[in-house]
């Protein structure tokens, strides 16, 4: 296939093919990257747009441009070629002073994500009015309090939840460190100022009198497994005394779902800490840039990051409407 482009990104592309060769690419891969940058560059240059300006948004739509005439196959090697021509952007002149705080192209692409669209996308706005609205009657639904605190304001995981610390929790800096998981980073985070007081009272109450009521000499049924020295840090443990978690998540999302909110609805939708976790980070990637999210959230890859701002709804159907009308 033969490309011809103006002078201005025929001048362009030869300062990227430099670059490229500096980076010991081989002379067909560079030849084959520079064609499709040039697809790009004219490209922004026919929708008058600046290469500074150009955010997942235009990406999602110069994607579109291309699947008129291109099979994903080729269409992915364009992006690939975006990539690294917004990678050379960024280091020619710094990436504060080239005006692109990150490269537009990152995590797209258009075939072998196995990744499954989530289920259900809840509003934060609810997930707020749920914490808000937990009633709380016994030690048992005040830890569970703190728990739910956690899943919507950091979207914690349960194997991260499992392996929280006392010393984890830094009440006069108002943030926590969560350890990493099997597929988690660890990362530090901000607490909400909602959140402090129920911490708060967890750690210097509640916790105590529920671990006094497992070790201490008690009527009725006591489990086999109890293990003080398991449980004597661990942030969170089962009423029984166990150091798993898992039925106390079970017992908290059963009465999630009979909760009623402020309209006097029940929440037969929100099942798993999977759900609140997927909602929180479609709704941090409104507010936030994607390299912030992916530290949140301890996604170790950023295209993990990606398919959640690539399944955000509201982003989708405002691209969609601005693209492609329907009528």
């Amino acid at each position: 296939m033969k490309y011809n482009f103006n002078n201005q990104i025929s001048n362009e592309l030869e300062n990227f093919q430099n670059h490229l060769k500096s980076k010991g690419f081989n002379k067909n891969t560079i030849r084959q990257n520079s064609n499709y940058t040039g697809i790009f560059l004219q490209w922004i240059n026919e929708e008058q747009i600046e290469k500074q300006e150009v955010k997942y948004k235009e990406i999602i739509a110069f994607i579109h441009y291309l699947q008129r005439k291109y099979e994903s196959r080729f269409i992915n090697r364009v992006l690939l070629a975006v990539r690294h021509y917004y990678e050379y952007l960024r280091l020619l002149s710094g990436a504060e002073a080239s005006g692109i705080e990150e490269n537009p192209a990152t995590g797209i692409h258009l075939k072998g994500n196995k990744h499954k669209l989530p289920e259900n996308i809840i509003e934060f706005k609810k997930l707020k009015e749920l914490y808000e609205n937990f009633e709380v009657n016994t030690n048992r639904d005040k830890r569970n309090r703190v728990i739910l605190s956690l899943m919507i304001y950091q979207a914690i995981t349960p194997e991260e939840l499992q392996k929280l610390e006392i010393q984890h929790i830094k009440l006069r800096q108002a943030k926590i460190y969560i350890p990493s998981g099997k597929h988690s980073n660890a990362r530090t985070l901000e607490m909400q100022a909602v959140q402090l007081l129920d911490m708060q009272e967890y750690l210097q109450q509640t916790r105590p009198k529920m671990l006094e009521q497992i070790t201490g000499n008690r009527s009725g049924r006591k489990p086999d497994n109890i293990k003080p020295e398991e449980i004597q840090n661990q942030l969170f443990f089962s009423e029984n005394g166990s150091e798993n978690i898992k039925s106390s998540l079970y017992h908290l999302f059963r009465k999630i779902r009979t909760c009623p909110d402020t309209s006097g609805r029940n929440n037969p939708e929100i099942t798993s800490t999977k759900i609140i976790r997927q909602s929180v980070i479609a709704h941090w990637l409104k507010e936030k840039n994607i390299r912030q999210v992916q530290y949140m959230a301890g996604h170790r890859y950023v295209s993990s990051t990606q398919r959640y701002r690539d399944y955000n709804m509201d982003e989708l159907t405002k691209e969609l409407k601005q693209y492609h009308p329907l009528g």
